[in-house]
């Protein structure tokens, strides 16, 4: 495994970290829904935590972080802003389908990755397996409120 690999697999997923922490950045202030608000903050928090472990590890390993998420990083914080304003259920399906490719993407990077680096890599994909729960419930809530 070359450290130039890790470094440009780090990178990508530091790129779908960035989108997370700008979509939750973007519509935590748009909610009406104080839980929904609550839990967007503390998210974001830890997808900045991640991407700051993500930088660490690709500097660690003597690369260069890139976090430019590009044409889909704007696509997708457009997106955020509309179902943020259409309301909980929209943004909640639209957030919980990220946070699942979030997670999609550390599972099918992992073994692309030094040891070091796939050990921060279970730690991160606990977290977002967390988020991915909540989530989950919150919208069985949301369907439970509209019946």
């Amino acid at each position: 495994m070359s450290e130039e690999h890790s470094i440009d697999t780090l990178n990508e997923l530091l790129k779908g970290e960035h989108m997370a922490i700008h979509i939750y950045g973007k519509t935590k202030e748009l909610q009406q829904d104080s839980q929904v608000t609550d839990m967007l903050s503390k998210f974001e928090s830890d997808h900045n935590r991640h991407a700051e472990q993500l930088t660490q590890r690709i500097k660690d390993l003597g690369g260069y972080p890139n976090a430019m998420t590009g044409f889909s990083g704007m696509m997708a914080n457009l997106t955020s802003v509309i179902n943020a304003i259409r309301g909980p259920k929209h943004l909640l399906k639209q957030v919980y389908d990220g946070e699942d490719k979030g997670v999609h993407a550390y599972e099918d990077r992992l073994n692309r990755l030094d040891p070091d680096s796939q050990d921060a890599i279970r730690q991160i994909m606990k977290e977002d397996h967390d988020h991915l729960k909540w989530f989950k419930a919150r919208m069985e809530e949301e369907k439970r409120e509209q019946h």
